[in-house]
C-alpha cells in the first residue's frame, strides 16, 4: 500500500544488489506477468522490478478513466521506488509501459537512466483503433472479458498467435485470470483511457538519456515511420527495427529483442 492509499502490486527478480531495472507492461488486458520473460536472460546483472500499474494485474483498480492517466500511474511508480530506496533506475516495457517509460524520462528525468521503448508510442490512437474499440467496447460492457481479451490479441499480435496460446490451455487461462479482477466499469475506466489519449510527442524533446526505440515492422500502431519520429525526436535516440515485428517484438522476436537490448545495456556500461 502506498501512502496515497493506492495499492500496488509488483514483482521483483535478479540480484537486488545490481542495477535496477523497472520494467513495464503493456495496456489494456496485460499485467507485470507478460513481462518477466524479456529480461531473464539478464537476471545476474540487474534488479528486474515488474509492477503492475494502478488499474492492471492485482494493484487497485478505478472506475474513472481520469484516474489512469500517465502522471497518475507515474506518481505511483516514483513514491513505490522511493519505498525500494531506488532513486534512479534504468525504465522500459512494451506499448503503454514504454510510453509510460518516456514519458516519465521527459518529465522526471532525475528519475531515469536510460529507456528501453518497444512499440512505445507518444500519440493519439489512429483512427482506425478508436473504431476498433467503439465496435468492441460492447463486449467489455457485457462483461464478456475473454471475448474481448481474444479480439485484443488478434488486433495486436494475429489470428496464428491467439491459436498458439489457446493450444496452451494453462498458459490461457493464466493470461486471461487477471481480468477477472475487474468489474465492468474498472475495465472500461481502463480502455476509455488508453484509446482517449492525445499526442505527446514533443515532451519527448525533453529527454537527455539514452534511450533505445524497438519497432516491429508489421505493427500498425505505432508505425515504423512513427517510432522514427520519436527516434529522432529524442537527441541521440537509437532505433531498431525488428523485420516481421509485431506490436510486442518482444514475444514475436524475443531472442532479436533480447540480444538488442544486451547491447544497449553494455552501452550504457549498466554493471
Amino acid at each position: 500500500m502506498l501512502p496515497s492509499g493506492v495499492r500496488l502490486h509488483w514483482r521483483e527478480a535478479g540480484d537486488p544488489a545490481r542495477p535496477p531495472v523497472v520494467w513495464i507492461h503493456g495496456g489494456s488486458v496485460e499485467d507485470s506477468s507478460f513481462m518477466v520473460a524479456d529480461l531473464e536472460p539478464f537476471f545476474d546483472r540487474i534488479r528486474a522490478l515488474f509492477p503492475d500499474t494502478r488499474g492492471h494485474g492485482l494493484s487497485q483498480k478505478f472506475d474513472r478513466s481520469e484516474d489512469l492517466t500517465y502522471d497518475k500511474k507515474a506518481a505511483d511508480l516514483l513514491t513505490w521506488l522511493d519505498h525500494l530506496a531506488v532513486e534512479t533506475a534504468v525504465w522500459g516495457g512494451a506499448s503503454m509501459g514504454a510510453a509510460l517509460s518516456l514519458w516519465v524520462a521527459a518529465h522526471h528525468p532525475e528519475r531515469v537512466r536510460a529507456v528501453v521503448s518497444i512499440s512505445g508510442p507518444p500519440f493519439a490512437p489512429i483512427e482506425a483503433d478508436r473504431q476498433w474499440w467503439s465496435a468492441h467496447r460492447p463486449l467489455v460492457a457485457a462483461g464478456r472479458f475473454e471475448d474481448y481479451f481474444d479480439a485484443n490479441v488478434r488486433l495486436r499480435l494475429g489470428e496464428d498467435a491467439l491459436t498458439r496460446l489457446k493450444a496452451r490451455p494453462e498458459r490461457y487461462a493464466a493470461a486471461v485470470a487477471p481480468l477477472r479482477h475487474h468489474s465492468v466499469a474498472s475495465l472500461l475506466a481502463v480502455l476509455e483511457e488508453t484509446y482517449g489519449r492525445g499526442e505527446w510527442l514533443a515532451d519527448c524533446a525533453r529527454i537527455r538519456c539514452p534511450v533505445l526505440v524497438i519497432a516491429g515492422s508489421a505493427d500498425h500502431f505505432p508505425t515504423v515511420a512513427m517510432s522514427r519520429r520519436v527516434a529522432a525526436t529524442i537527441r541521440g535516440a537509437r532505433l531498431h527495427v525488428v523485420a516481421g515485428g509485431s506490436h510486442f517484438p518482444n514475444r514475436s522476436h524475443r531472442a532479436e529483442v533480447q540480444a538488442v537490448i544486451a547491447e544497449f545495456l553494455a552501452e550504457i556500461r549498466l554493471d
